[in-house]
Formats: C-alpha cells, structure tokens, sequence
C-alpha cells in the first residue's frame, strides 16, 4: 500500500507536462502580389519566460508592462523570425502592438509587414524558433493564405523551417502536417492517454455479482475494447468537429480543462467502487463529448473557416486515433496475459486507479481555484 500511495503522490506532483493545453504560438500570413504582412501571436506567460515582461513580479501582466517591453518584443520576433523571398532575405517591419485571446488566455499580438518583394511571390522560405530554447514542447501554429489557398503549418523544435512553394502543397501534405499533430497532442499531453488507459483497465475482466473475474477468452476483451474505444472515438470526434465549425461555442479553457480532468476522476474511481460495471461504452461516450471539446482547442485558435478546417480536422483526428490505437497495442496485450495475476489487480487496476485519481484531482483543483499546487 505504501508503494501505491508513494506512486500517487509521485503522479500528483508531476511537472505541468500534464497539462492539457501546451505552449503554442500563432503565425498569420498574407500574400498579396508583392507584400507580404502577418501577425504574430504569442502567449504572455511564454514571453514573461523569453523577456521577463513581469516588471512588478505580482504575477500579472498589464498593458503597461508589455508596451514598457515593446522594443524588446520587437528585437526577438527579427532574431526569431526570418522570411526569404527566394534569395532576398526579407526585413521585418513591426507596425503594432495589440492583446488578444486565445483559448488559454491571453497573448501579445505583433503585426508586421516585410520589405523584401521585387516581384512576385513564387517561393517563401520561413524560420520559426520561438521559445525552443526554454520549451521543446512549444509549437508555431501558421495559417498563410495566398490567392485561394489557405496553408497551414506546425513548426516544431525539430521542424522548424518551412518551404512554401506556391506551385506546390496539397491536401497530403495537410493531412500528414495534421496527423503528426494529433499524435503530438495525446503523447504530450497525457490527460487523454490517462482516460483511455482507465477505461481500458476493467476491460480484460468480467463482473459476475461483486466479483471481478479474467475473461477466459481473448475474444471477449477484444469485443469489450471495442465497444469502449469506439463509442469514446464517436463521441469525442462529433464534438471536435462541432466544436471546430463553431456549431458548439467551446467553454473557457478553465472549464474544459476542469471537465476533463473531472472525467478521469470519476473514470479511475469506478475502476476502485464500481457503480457502472456493464455498459461502459456509455462512459467513454458520454465523456468523450468532452474530450473532444478539448481537442478542438488545437484547430480553433488557427482562424481557418469553412472548408480550409476540413483537412487539418481530418488530419488531426486521424493522428488521434492513430495515437490511441498506439496506446492500446502497447497495453492490451500486457493486461491480457496478466489478467488472471494478483499482481494486474494490485498494481495495474487499483494502484493505477488511484494514482490517476489523485493526479487528476490535484490538475482539476489547479483549475478551478486558479493556484499552483504542482512544483514545476
């Protein structure tokens, strides 16, 4: 019991990688002919870690401090941004300073244009580094439009230079851009993995009376699997896109973040109390309506309308399922042969239950008292 507690307590105090939101940045560009503009949008609490923006250190930003910070601002989007047109390297020319809000907050908004255009845009070379140096995780989410495209693209501390060629791009190249972000998204955010490895605990067992017994056949955790897996994919790919095309107003991240966290809550205690033993695709689906809200949080913030969404949506939701089929091959077969184990219902079913209790009870009480209880 004392190893199952330490392991909680180790969960509880993990570092914000937990966290359902990771640090993005946005990049908007517009081709007209020879002139290329743009706005830069990046998250204050990124640039207190870049600038140190926070002058009075009480935690909060005001407009004050970041236009008292403007000049510096400036400085790190020329050293961190760099555009060629063809050969000709393109000066950045910032025009104004503006706050706006994305799903996680706020976010200092840089509007730009560059002189660089002696004719025509045939080719534009981008480098985003951004923040890869205090955060590996960190992704440039770029919308450009040129005539009637709209491109998109996730710059990425490996990735991060972008070759735009306007004879060129396509839908395969969206759907796989979008897909490796979805992948991202579950491996790097982990509250997602969690719900889904709660679900699947149970899931080699059948309930006779109060009694958990192993599932004689591999057939049966397979049908069981399925049911689960595949009403929690429906349900939660019927609110992202809901959610992505605006039919759904998504809630404040806050409150997202909070739902989520509450679903694995209630998810990892019915593995310890059961109150829903039968039927537990009804759980993945109704919980999946949330997930999928927070999913949508990734294409939202990117400004796209209308059909350009269809892509990057598809794309990122088959990145997600890819991710979650990841998770299941890797699990379900180590649950099938320890089944019958006291050492599956110790460690995995109620020790796992409990440390992912505990860690998404810590996550939403961040959320929803708007303090830091995690030591990073």
């Amino acid at each position: 019991m004392k190893r199952f507690l330490a392991f909680a307590l180790f969960l509880a105090c993990a570092p914000r990688a937990f966290a359902h939101k990771p640090s993005d940045g946005y990049l908007t560009i517009d081709i007209e002919g020879t002139t290329v503009s743009g706005q830069l949008d990046l998250a204050l609490k990124d640039l207190e870690l870049a600038l140190g923006v926070d002058r009075s250190s009480d935690g909060k930003i005001t407009w004050g401090e970041l236009k008292a910070q403007r000049g510096a601002l400036e400085a790190y989007a020329r050293e961190r941004l760099k555009i060629r047109n063809g050969q000709t390297p393109c000066e950045l020319v910032p025009l104004d300073l503006q706050v706006s809000d994305h799903t996680d907050g706020a976010y200092a908004s840089l509007i730009f244009n560059t002189t660089c255009m002696d004719q025509p845009v045939a080719g534009l070379d981008i480098d985003y580094s951004f923040l890869f140096d205090l955060d590996a995780q960190h992704r440039g989410l770029m919308s450009m439009a040129f005539r009637e495209q709209q491109i998109t693209h996730a710059f990425t501390a490996e990735e991060h230079a972008f070759h735009f060629d306007a004879n060129g791009g396509g839908l395969a190249r969206q759907l796989g851009l979008f897909g490796r972000e979805g992948l991202h998204h579950i491996f790097r955010g982990y509250d997602h993995m969690l719900f889904l490895i709660a679900l699947l605990l149970p899931a080699v067992f059948a309930r006779r009376g109060r009694q958990l017994v192993p599932r004689e056949r591999l057939q049966g955790v397979l049908l069981e699997t399925t049911k689960v897996v595949t009403a929690f994919t429906a349900a939660h790919t019927l609110s992202l896109c809901l959610t992505t095309f605006h039919v759904l107003a998504p809630p404040p991240t806050r409150l997202v973040e909070s739902l989520v966290a509450l679903t694995i809550v209630l998810t990892a205690l019915n593995n310890i109390v059961p109150v829903i033993s039968e039927n537990r695709w009804a759980v993945g689906f109704t919980f999946g309506l949330v997930h999928g809200i927070g999913y949508a949080s990734v294409l939202t913030d990117l400004g796209l309308e209308g059909w350009h969404l269809a892509s990057p949506l598809v794309g990122f939701n088959l990145g997600v399922e890819t991710a979650q089929l990841i998770v299941i091959a890797a699990f379900l077969p180590v649950a099938y042969l320890l089944r019958g184990t006291r050492f599956y219902r110790t460690v995995f079913l109620f020790g796992g239950s409990v440390a992912t209790c505990v860690f998404a009870m810590g996550w939403m009480f961040e959320q929803i008292a708007r303090v830091s209880i995690m030591p990073f």
